[in-house]
C-alpha cells in the first residue's frame, strides 16, 4: 500500500462557476377539472367548516387546522397546491403526501368561492393535484405509545408526566391566540391545577400536564389546535453486564499536546480511576450522589482514550482529549444501589444548561442514551429536534448511539426477516446534525451469534426520520455468544477502580466514532466541524466501498461504513490517488458547475475512463419541525459525471456519480426513501471496471433546491472526492497540476502532523 504522505487540497470558488438556473417547468394537471371535481372540494370543506362550527362561534379569530391529501405523484415541490391554499395557508405536514392547512370560517369561504371559479390556471392545476381535505381529529392527536401503555393496564406511570404539543401557525398572533385557547379548555377540563409550559428556543414548546385517567386524555385530543400528545419519557442509566477479565495494562495517563475538550453527557466519570482522572477539567453534577453510577460513563471515558490500546487496535498516533464530565443520568441497577431517574424535559434542560456553560471551548459531545419505546417509523421525535437545535444554537458535534436490542431474539446475520421494524434505531438517534452510530463485532468464536465486522446483534438499524441513513457510521461494539455471555466477545475498558473489564452495546461503539472524529478535527489546522464530519462520513464510505456495493440494504445497518483508525490515514493521500475538497456555497436560484475537471490521462484507456470515485457531501440544511417527514426543508445535489459538445455547440451532460437515473417527478417518495433526496449525507462511490466512453470532459454540478418556496440567501457545503488509481500511479500530481492548468487556486488541508514536520 503506498504511503499517505501527501496534502489533502482545497479548491477555491471561482466566480464563473456560478451559474443562474433556467425557468422551471409549466402548470401539470392530473385529471380534468370538472364540475364534479369542483362539487367534490366543495363539499370537503363545507364538512372542514362544520367540524369547526363551534370553534369558530366563539371566536372567528382563533385558527384551526385542516388536512390536505395530494396524488402519490404529486408529492414533488413543484406540485404543492401553494395557489390553492392562498386562503387557508399552509403551516407543516406529517407525512408525505399530506399537508396541513389553517383554516378559518372566513378563509373557508373565500376558498369555496374561488373553487366555483378558479383564478387562475395554476389554482385549476392545484386542484387536481388534491384527493381529499379533511379535519384533525382527535384520534389522531393521541400517540400509539400513549395508546398502548394505557390498553396495557400501566397509565398510572405516566399520567403525572403528559406531553401537550399545539400546532405552529408561524404567526405569533395566531399563536397566542390558540395557547390562550387551549389553556382555557384544559382549565375547563379542570386540568390548570398541575400544568407547566416549556419552551426551548422559538420552536420547541410543550405542555405539561398531571392528568387523572386516560378519559382525561379524551377530552385534552378533542381541544381545537392539539397536534399531540404523549408522555415524557424518564431516563436512566442501561443495566450493564462486563465481565472483569483480570488482565493489567499500563496505560499512558499523562498530559496531552490536544487542545480539544470532549463533553460527555452521563453517570459521571468514577474519580477512583487513575488512568481518567487528570483529564477531568471541569465537573457538572445534576445527580444525587446515592444515585449515581460511574460504571457506564467511565467505560464511555476509557474507550475515547484508551480504546485502541486497550483493544489491540494501536495506531501510532494517541490523542488524549480533556474531559467535561457531566453527570446527568441516575443509576438504574438496583444490584448497584437506589435507582432513579430523569425526565425527558429536564434532560433537556440540563443540556442546554451545559451547553451554555462550555459550548465556547467544548465542541464535541457524547451521549450514549436512547429511548426503548421510541422507535424510529416516520417523523422526527422530539429529543431528536432537541438535539439538532442545540447544534445548531451552540454550533456543537453530538455523537449518539443508535440503540440496543434487549429484547429476544436478537438479531443474527443475515438478518431474519421476522423482527420487522423491531429493530429500527431509537430516539434520539434520529437527530439529523447529531451522528449516529451503530456498532460490529470485532471478535467472534465458533458460537458467536455473529462474525466479525458484522453487525452486532443487539445493534439498531436504520433508516431515520425522512429515509435520512442512519446510523451515520460504526464501529466496534461488542459480539455475544449464542448462550448470550460475552465470551471474550467484547469490548475492553475501564471500571470505576483502573480493571480492564469487558462490555458491548451501542454505547462503546459511539466513543470509538468520537475518538476518531476529535481525532480529526484535532489533527486540522483550522478547525472545521462540517468538514470533520464530511472527512469521517467519507473515510467509511471508501473503507466500505465493496461491502456497500454488495447489497443495497446493507446502508441500513452500517451507515456508510466504519471510518479509518488513524486521523493521518483519513487527512492525507498517497500518490496514486488524490482527495480533493471544496469548502463553499451554492445560493438560491443558481447552481454550480465547473467544466473540464482533470480527469487523470493515466487512467484512460482505449478511449475509456477507467479508475475508482468516492464523492460524499455534507451540508446543514434549515430545519422545520413543523414538516414531519418534510422535515429537512433545503436539499444539496451534487452530480460528478462526463460532457460532450453537441452539434448545436451545447454540452451534453450524464452523471457518472452517482449514476444518472430516470427518475419521473411522480417516483418523489422513491427518490426520497432511495436516493438520499433532502439529506444532509450523501456519499456514492464507484468503480469504474467497464469503463466510461471518453467525452469532452469531466464536470462536477451542485444544485440547491428549498421546499415549499422559502427563502434562502445561500447554503454551505462540504464535497470531498476521492479518485483512485493502480498502486504506484500518480494520479496525485496529474490532478493537482491540471487544476493549476485550469486557473483553479488550491491549498493544502494542513493538519498538525504536517506543521510539526515543518519546523
Amino acid at each position: 500500500m503506498s504511503e499517505k504522505n501527501l496534502p489533502i487540497k482545497l479548491v477555491l470558488q471561482k466566480t464563473s462557476d456560478t451559474q443562474k438556473n433556467q425557468g422551471g417547468g409549466g402548470t401539470k394537471y392530473f385529471c380534468e377539472v370538472t364540475k364534479e371535481l369542483q362539487d367534490v372540494m366543495t363539499e370537503k370543506f363545507e364538512g372542514v367548516l362544520s367540524y369547526y362550527e363551534s370553534v369558530f362561534q366563539e371566536s372567528e379569530l382563533i385558527p384551526a387546522v385542516g388536512k390536505i391529501t395530494v396524488r402519490p405523484e404529486a408529492i414533488a415541490k413543484s406540485h404543492k397546491p401553494n395557489d390553492f391554499c392562498r386562503n387557508c395557508p399552509i403551516i407543516g405536514s406529517e407525512d408525505l403526501g399530506e399537508i396541513y392547512i389553517k383554516v378559518s370560517k372566513k378563509g373557508i369561504e373565500d376558498t369555496l368561492k374561488l373553487i366555483q371559479n378558479p383564478p387562475s390556471e395554476r389554482f385549476r392545476a392545484n386542484m387536481t393535484a388534491i384527493t381529499d381535505i379533511e379535519p384533525i381529529t382527535a384520534n389522531e392527536r393521541i400517540s400509539h405509545d400513549l395508546s398502548s401503555i394505557s390498553s396495557e393496564g400501566y397509565f398510572d406511570l405516566v399520567r403525572n408526566k403528559i406531553k401537550i404539543k399545539l400546532f405552529d401557525f408561524d404567526d405569533d398572533f395566531d399563536n397566542i391566540q390558540l395557547t390562550e385557547y387551549v389553556l382555557r379548555k384544559i382549565d375547563e377540563i379542570g386540568l390548570s391545577g398541575r400544568l407547566e409550559l416549556i419552551t426551548y428556543g422559538e420552536k420547541i414548546k410543550f405542555i405539561k400536564v398531571e392528568v387523572q385517567s386516560y378519559d382525561d386524555i379524551v377530552r385534552l385530543a378533542g381541544i381545537n389546535g392539539v397536534k399531540s400528545i404523549d408522555f415524557f419519557q424518564e431516563y436512566s442509566l442501561p443495566l450493564t453486564n462486563y465481565t472483569n477479565i483480570g488482565l493489567k495494562m499500563l496505560l499512558d495517563s499523562g498530559e496531552t499536546d490536544s487542545n480539544v475538550t470532549i463533553g460527555i453527557i452521563d453517570g459521571g466519570i468514577s474519580d477512583d480511576n487513575s488512568f481518567l482522572k487528570s483529564y477531568v477539567v471541569a465537573r457538572e453534577e445534576y445527580v444525587a450522589k446515592e444515585y449515581q453510577n460511574h460504571s457506564h460513563a467511565t467505560f464511555i471515558a476509557s474507550t475515547i482514550q484508551f480504546g485502541n490500546e486497550l483493544n489491540g487496535l494501536e495506531t501510532a498516533e494517541k490523542h488524549r482529549f480533556s474531559f467535561v464530565d457531566v453527570v446527568a443520568i441516575p443509576n438504574g441497577d438496583s444490584t448497584v444501589g437506589p435507582i432513579d431517574s430523569i425526565g425527558e424535559e429536564e434532560l433537556m434542560e440540563i443540556i442546554e444548561a451545559v451547553m451554555e456553560k462550555h459550548a465556547a471551548t467544548t465542541k464535541i459531545w457524547n451521549l450514549s442514551l436512547g429511548i426503548e419505546n421510541k422507535v424510529c417509523t416516520g417523523s422526527m421525535s422530539d429529543l431528536g429536534i432537541f438535539l439538532d437545535y442545540i447544534q445548531d444554537k451552540y454550533q456543537v458535534q453530538i455523537f449518539v448511539s443508535s440503540g440496543n436490542i434487549n429484547t429476544l431474539p436478537l438479531r443474527e446475520w443475515p438478518p431474519q426477516t421476522s423482527l420487522g421494524e423491531r429493530d429500527r434505531i431509537i430516539s434520539p438517534a434520529d437527530s439529523v446534525r447529531a451522528i449516529t452510530v451503530g456498532s460490529v463485532a470485532l471478535y467472534d468464536s465458533a458460537d458467536s451469534i455473529v462474525k466479525t465486522m458484522q453487525p452486532s446483534p443487539f445493534s439498531r438499524r436504520g433508516p431515520g426520520a425522512n429515509y435520512i441513513v442512519k446510523p451515520d457510521v460504526v464501529d466496534y461494539g461488542g459480539n455475544l455468544s449464542r448462550t448470550l455471555h460475552i465470551d471474550g466477545l467484547g469490548m475492553k475498558g475501564l471500571d470505576i477502580c483502573g480493571n480492564i473489564i469487558e462490555g458491548n452495546g451501542t454505547s462503546y461503539s459511539t466513543p470509538r466514532a468520537v475518538q476518531k472524529f476529535a481525532s480529526i478535527y484535532d489533527e486540522m489546522a483550522e478547525k472545521d466541524i462540517l468538514l470533520a464530519k464530511a472527512m469521517l462520513i467519507h473515510s467509511a464510505r471508501m473503507n466500505s466501498r465493496d461491502l456497500l456495493e454488495q447489497n443495497q440494504d446493507n446502508i441500513k445497518y452500517y451507515g456508510f461504513g466504519m471510518p479509518s483508525i488513524s486521523a493521518q490515514d483519513i487527512l492525507q493521500c498517497s500518490e496514486d490517488e488524490v482527495t480533493l475538497v471544496f469548502r463553499q456555497k451554492v445560493t438560491q436560484g443558481s447552481h454550480l458547475e465547473m467544466y473540464d475537471f482533470p480527469y487523470p490521462e493515466s487512467l484512460i484507456r482505449g478511449g475509456k475512463y477507467f479508475g475508482e470515485i468516492g464523492m460524499t457531501l455534507a451540508y446543514n440544511p434549515i430545519l422545520d419541525e413543523r414538516y414531519g417527514k418534510e422535515y429537512c426543508r433545503t436539499n444539496i445535489d451534487v452530480s460528478f459525471g462526463v460532457y460532450r459538445i453537441s452539434n448545436n455547440g451545447k454540452p451534453k451532460f450524464s452523471g457518472c456519480v452517482p449514476l444518472e437515473s430516470t427518475w419521473d417527478e411522480k417516483f418523489e417518495k422513491a427518490r426520497v426513501e432511495n436516493g438520499f433526496k433532502w439529506s444532509p449525507i450523501k456519499s456514492y462511490y464507484r468503480k469504474i471496471s467497464k469503463g466510461i466512453q471518453i467525452g469532452d470532459g469531466w464536470k462536477i454540478r451542485i444544485d440547491m433546491n428549498p421546499r415549499n418556496e422559502i427563502t434562502v440567501q445561500a447554503q454551505e457545503f462540504v464535497l470531498i472526492i476521492t479518485i483512485k488509481g493502480p498502486e504506484g500511479v500518480d494520479i496525485y500530481s496529474e490532478v493537482i497540476n491540471g487544476l493549476r492548468e485550469r486557473g483553479y487556486v488550491t491549498n493544502n488541508l494542513e493538519t498538525r502532523q504536517q506543521i510539526r514536520q515543518r519546523q
